[in-house]
């Protein structure tokens, strides 16, 4: 009978700790996306980007915080970038519309607030056209990237380096 008990206490053991691990398993698959956030990254892309080109402009987010409806990006290109073409903005990733402007060599590209809050970690774009790139090929443009809530306080500032290169030959 001794033996009879000791069995079943030790079923009884591994049973508990399987369910144990089971519920943890479970609890960190539930919580392992706000332990394992992305961090906030962002890349600039030039559908041309040889010099003197007209290009379409593609910034990519990835953000560990929500983008809002009313949410604005601002992009500050250096001299030499010619903004004064630049007359479209869209997004395959972001609904709602834009409102754009722009001001010497910022562009602002404005949420219409039409569309839905933006979830983190969740991947968007913003494109524009037309840019005409700098005659100068370089490795380092800096590009200053802002977005910024309803009241206009940043979520995010950031500066991307930019290449633009010789013409194709």
């Amino acid at each position: 009978m001794y033996r009879y008990e000791t069995q079943k206490v030790k079923f009884m053991k591994i049973r508990w700790y399987s369910n144990l691990i089971i519920l943890l398993i479970v609890l960190l698959t539930i919580t392992s996306g706000s332990w394992a956030a992305l961090a906030d990254s962002v890349k600039i892309i030039a559908k041309h980007p040889e010099i003197r080109n007209s290009s379409i402009y593609q910034v990519n987010f990835v953000l560990d915080k929500a983008i809002p409806a009313q949410a604005a990006f601002r992009i500050v290109f250096p001299i030499g970038f010619d903004l004064s073409d630049l007359m479209i903005a869209g997004s395959s990733t972001i609904n709602g519309g834009f409102v754009l402007q722009v001001e010497g060599q910022t562009v602002t590209i404005k949420r219409s607030g039409l569309g839905k809050e933006i979830p983190p970690n969740q991947p968007v774009d913003v494109k524009f056209a037309i840019v005409k790139n700098p005659p100068q090929p370089a490795d380092d443009y800096e590009i200053h990237v802002e977005l910024l809530d309803e009241s206009e306080k940043p979520i995010l500032k950031t500066t991307t380096k930019h290449k633009i290169v010789p013409e194709k030959q």
